[in-house]
């Protein structure tokens, strides 16, 4: 009897192990997803075409759930916060998943496999200028139309100020309107811009950037508003490229276009203030941004040897000196 009661003893410790060691192994296979919850950046972060000093916090919730923090990933937006689905994969976990930033809508999808995360992700913008801007014309003298174009200047001198409030933008509108037809600004709800204009006499409008380059580039341009700023926005790898094409015209040097963008996450942006009032739509630079642009583009006038657009070069030089407020832009109806 006892030497019975030994082997049971026995058999059960022997299946108790047995157990044991099945139960640790189940408990590793279900919680493998836990390995994939930490950050994420450049050395262990693809996200296509483009490089990122940004990153993403994985926190995986469970084997089929996690949550993904894009950190200044997204273009326009600090954080992004995705509750995304899990797939095991035989190497890892696939992802899937969309949230709702302030600017957009991010969709994104991809796989954490060997410890690297790559990531496709896709933006639906939110913004009230997503579409096609057509640059607004206004009857003029003699039958003729002029550009409609805001202009505000204060330079502290009334009698200044009423002259070129009332003298700039007309003139402007009408020197446009003198060479180009139309213009329209193309904003695409996938962050994709740009811009074409129809030069007078011209039998067909001229894109910019060629449909044949934008596929090619559209990784490294895109757009979005905040607080009532567009932003114009180059990945910064794209002004690496343009560095090394050595295509920009005499005078110009990369640094000069580098100090005139601000940085944001991993674009320089171009910031255009939008004021919306109904179906039109104002674009226009203030004085700190129009001061960059005029410093930038001075190698350009100064080669210019027509004796009429120097002396306005010198006018502009000087408002722009003494002038405590500046905005100029043009007014667009979708």
């Amino acid at each position: 009897m006892k030497k019975n009661l030994v082997y049971l003893c026995a058999l059960l410790c022997v299946l108790t192990w047995f157990t044991s060691c099945s139960d640790e192994k189940k408990s590793g296979a279900d919680n493998a997803w836990k390995e994939i919850s930490k950050d994420y950046n450049a050395s262990n972060l693809s996200l296509g075409l483009v490089s990122t000093s940004g990153s993403v916090t994985v926190n995986a919730l469970s084997a089929d759930k996690a949550t993904l923090v894009l950190n200044n990933v997204v273009a326009g937006e600090s954080s992004v916060s995705v509750d995304a689905a899990l797939t095991k994969t035989d190497r890892g976990y696939a992802f899937e998943g969309e949230s709702a930033g302030t600017t957009c809508k991010v969709k994104v999808s991809g796989s954490i496999e060997d410890g690297k995360l790559t990531m496709a992700m896709n933006r639906t913008l939110t913004s009230a200028l997503a579409g096609t801007l057509n640059l607004n014309y206004l009857p003029a003298m003699g039958g003729s139309q002029m550009a409609q174009v805001y202009a505000y200047f204060n330079t502290g001198n009334e009698q200044m100020d009423a002259m070129l409030n009332g003298m700039a933008a007309p003139q402007l509108g009408s020197m446009i309107a003198g060479k180009v037809e139309s213009v329209m600004v193309n904003l695409g709800e996938d962050g994709s811009f740009s811009f074409s204009f129809k030069k007078v006499g011209s039998s067909e409008a001229t894109v910019m950037p060629p449909a044949k380059l934008a596929e090619m580039i559209k990784s490294y341009l895109t757009w979005f508003e905040k607080d009532d700023v567009l932003y114009l926005a180059v990945h910064k790898d794209a002004l690496t490229i343009l560095g090394g094409l050595n295509i920009l015209p005499e005078g110009f040097e990369l640094s000069s276009i580098v100090n005139i963008l601000s940085l944001e996450g991993d674009y320089y942006t171009v910031p255009i203030n939008a004021q919306k009032d109904g179906e039109a739509i104002t674009l226009f630079l203030g004085k700190t941004m129009i001061t960059k642009v005029w410093t930038l583009l001075q190698p350009l006038l100064s080669n210019i040897s027509d004796e009429t657009i120097q002396s306005i070069v010198n006018v502009v030089g000087g408002v722009m000196n003494t002038a405590q407020d500046i905005k100029v832009g043009l007014v667009f109806k979708k």
